[in-house]
């Protein structure tokens, strides 16, 4: 059976090989086709993704090596360089002695002499001596000839002795100055006019004075800072004025948080002889006046805001009785910056008018002239200050103040009397005071400008106004006054120096009159104007060496007769020369 099947399979097989052979071979008949022939092309087959290879295999590297030392001989070794440090500027030699001398025309000579020891951390020490001397004529409104006569000296040694936390100065002084009354001119052809009050034509000055003062120094702003001084000095002249002054001041200091408390206080006893009050009916012969104030203040700083706060409480016993208390407030408030800041403040003091700073002020007053206190009841003031550019400054000020009894000079006269021949009139050419109640306004305007680093410019104006409250006109006040100065270094050895000074008018008061046959018919008070003062002077300096210099200087150029108290004309050009010496 299974041989029947197997036989099956193979005939079958056989006969489909042949069956198929024989189609193939009708296919490769040839067969014409006619029709129109459309070729056709197939698409490209285009690989849609760039192949990626997978590779999961990992390699990791592994291998060692091995350095042979061996040291290399090199003939060269690096110098050893100093620990750097920072320092400042480097400074500046000092001279221990510095020696000045020269000489002008209207016979001047002029000598000043300084010491000083070298940088110390433990105590600095001075001494100075000065001589200024000038008799040169002047010419007089009715050309007499006469001679200032004037000449000062200075002497005084000064020091400072720095401790841990402290430091002690002193000052010791003599000052001498001599001179004529050589002003106002004399009328020869009237008779027992302008006869001198005072039998004196000439005068001499002596002040001599010590003081002594301690500051503490703590570096911490809250430990109590504290300072104390005594100052003590007499002044005299050479008729009778003896005047003797001193002052124990102190104060103290501490900071809480962001502000500070202070408290001052000054004692200031001082005792006048020889006083020559001749026109009042009970002549007043010596003054003895004490002055005791006090000063807490509290101060805030904050950022751009300084304020401070305080009172100024006054009390004055002996000749002069007052009890006084003053605002003492300033604000400071910076509006840009570094550019600009506003300030204003309030503030009023007492001042005692000592004979010896009414005659610093005017040396030509009479001896013995009694000045009364001026209360200054308030005093407004307020501006602007900043800076226009890097190398420039400025500032603008406003003033406002009220004034109880302040002086003006005017020159001393007892008025006119009724001779059977006429009137007599006794003036002086010395002068005295008329006091008024006054309201003052000042108005100023400063800048400085460094132009470039050889040229600088400085300038200052002021504007002054007063009312007054029985006075014609504030006697010898300017209404104006302008300073303009300038410096040029036009190389390291050589320097130029120039400024003007204008001083406005002035006005002052005398007695007139009118004359028949140098007789005086009548006579009555007037008012006149002194010119405006315009004084223009330069100057010049060479260094020669480290150790010397010269130097010279032109004073009132333009030869300018001008006045600056009523019947005391000015020197005109004037000139100085002179070297510097510094060892």
């Amino acid at each position: 059976m299974l041989k029947k099947i197997v036989l099956a399979i193979v005939v079958f097989g056989f006969s489909y090989s042949v069956a198929q052979a024989q189609e193939q071979r009708e296919l490769n008949k040839e067969v014409k086709v006619k029709t129109t022939y459309q070729p056709k092309i197939n698409k490209a087959l285009r690989l849609g993704k760039l192949p990626v290879i997978q590779d999961t295999a990992t390699f990791v590297p592994s291998f060692d090596y091995f350095i042979q030392a061996k040291p290399l001989s090199v003939g060269f070794w690096p110098a050893e360089i100093p620990a750097a440090k920072m320092l400042g500027e480097p400074l500046k030699k000092l001279h221990s002695h510095e020696l000045t001398l020269a000489g002008g025309n209207y016979s001047t000579l002029f000598g000043d002499y300084r010491f000083n020891n070298q940088r110390s951390k433990t105590a600095d020490i001075g001494v100075h001596l000065r001589h200024y001397s000038t008799n040169g004529e002047l010419t007089l409104e009715d050309d007499d000839k006469v001679k200032p006569d004037f000449t000062e000296q200075l002497a005084e040694v000064y020091g400072t002795a720095y401790l841990d936390e402290g430091k002690i100065s002193g000052k010791l002084f003599y000052k001498h100055s001599g001179f004529n009354y050589y002003g106002f001119p004399q009328e020869d052809d009237v008779e027992n006019y302008l006869s001198d009050l005072f039998p004196y034509e000439e005068q001499k000055l002596n002040n001599f004075g010590l003081n002594a003062y301690y500051q503490s120094t703590f570096n911490d702003e809250e430990k109590l800072n504290f300072g104390l001084g005594l100052k003590y000095e007499h002044f005299s002249d050479d008729i009778d004025v003896k005047e003797n002054d001193i002052l124990l001041s102190g104060n103290a200091k501490i900071r809480r948080g962001d502000a500070f408390w202070s408290l001052g206080s000054d004692f200031d006893y001082f005792a006048t002889t020889g006083l020559n009050d001749w026109g009042d009916n009970e002549p007043v012969t010596e003054r003895k006046s004490m002055k005791w104030s006090i000063t807490p203040s509290y101060l805030l700083q904050t950022g751009s805001l300084n304020l401070h706060l305080g009172v100024n409480a006054v009390l004055a016993m002996g000749d002069d009785s007052e009890t006084k208390l003053y605002p003492d407030v300033k604000i400071d408030l910076e509006l840009v910056d570094g550019i600009m800041s506003f300030f204003a403040g309030v503030n009023g003091d007492l001042q005692m008018n000592r004979y010896k700073d009414i005659v610093e002020e005017n040396r030509f007053i009479f001896s013995g002239l009694d000045v009364k206190p001026s209360n200054v009841k308030y005093k407004l003031y307020g501006g602007l200050r900043g800076s226009l550019s890097s190398n420039s400054s400025f500032s603008l000020i406003a003033e406002y103040s009220d004034v109880e009894d302040m002086y003006f000079f005017t020159r001393s006269s007892v008025g006119m009397s009724a001779e059977p021949s006429g009137f007599t009139i006794s003036e002086s050419n010395k002068f005295e005071v008329a006091s008024d109640d006054v309201t003052m306004l000042k108005l100023g305007a400063e800048i400085g400008i460094a132009w470039t680093d050889k040229l600088k410019l400085n300038a200052a104006v002021w504007y002054y106004n007063y009312q007054m409250d029985e006075l014609e006109e504030p006697w010898h006040k300017p209404e104006f006054e302008l300073d303009v100065n300038a410096l040029y270094q036009f190389n390291k050895e050589l320097s130029f120096q120039a400024g003007v000074n204008i001083i406005g008018k002035r006005s002052f008061y005398f007695i007139d009159s009118t004359t028949e046959n140098g007789i005086i018919t009548n006579a009555w008070m007037a008012s006149g104007e002194l010119d405006a003062v315009y004084d223009l002077n330069v100057g010049a300096n060479y260094q020669i060496n480290e150790h010397f210099s010269a130097f010279g200087q032109v004073n009132n150029l333009f030869a300018d007769k001008y006045y600056q108290w009523d019947g005391y004309p000015s020197q005109g050009l004037n000139f100085l020369l002179g070297i510097k010496i510094s060892l």
